[in-house]
């Protein structure tokens, strides 16, 4: 049985899972994680997209266009600065200075509310469980290329 975990760890969105292929399939593991966080960065950029007025909305609003800049994504086994993917886990994340403040409303933030820009952009992305589409998608392939039908 196939098991993949989102795990929300403040502004980040961790994706853990299929251990079982880990051993026979680790190039489809490996693809799988990686489509799952560029897939949950674009959706997580769109809302980064609002405009400049109001303040506070959501999606949050581009006024220097340094969230948007410091959006990013590490495929299993990456890492850059502080993050660090381990090698079952593709992270999308924020290294703006402010960028937890906003995704959960702290501090500065606490008037407005959680703007949780990653775990939405993630919960978009796997509408309709694409997740598990796409897990699937590269089993197959993997298996035809190892000769399984």
């Amino acid at each position: 049985m196939l098991t993949i975990n989102a795990a929300l760890a403040g502004d980040k969105v961790v994706l853990r899972g299929l251990r079982e292929l880990q051993r026979d399939m680790p190039k489809a593991l490996q693809r799988t994680l990686t489509r799952a966080a560029i897939g949950t960065h674009r959706e997580a950029f769109d809302f980064l997209g609002g405009a400049k007025e109001p303040s506070g909305a959501y999606p949050v609003p581009i006024v220097t266009g340094h969230l948007r800049r410091l959006l990013n994504w590490l495929k299993p086994g990456a890492s850059k600065g502080e993050f660090r993917a381990g090698p079952l886990e593709s992270i999308v994340y924020n290294s703006a200075e402010y960028s937890e403040t906003i995704h959960e409303g702290h501090g500065s933030s606490t008037k407005y509310g959680a703007r949780p820009y990653i775990t939405d952009g993630f919960e978009r992305f796997n509408r309709g469980n694409r997740l598990a589409k796409i897990a699937g998608e590269e089993i197959e392939a993997e298996a035809r290329k190892k000769g399984f039908k």
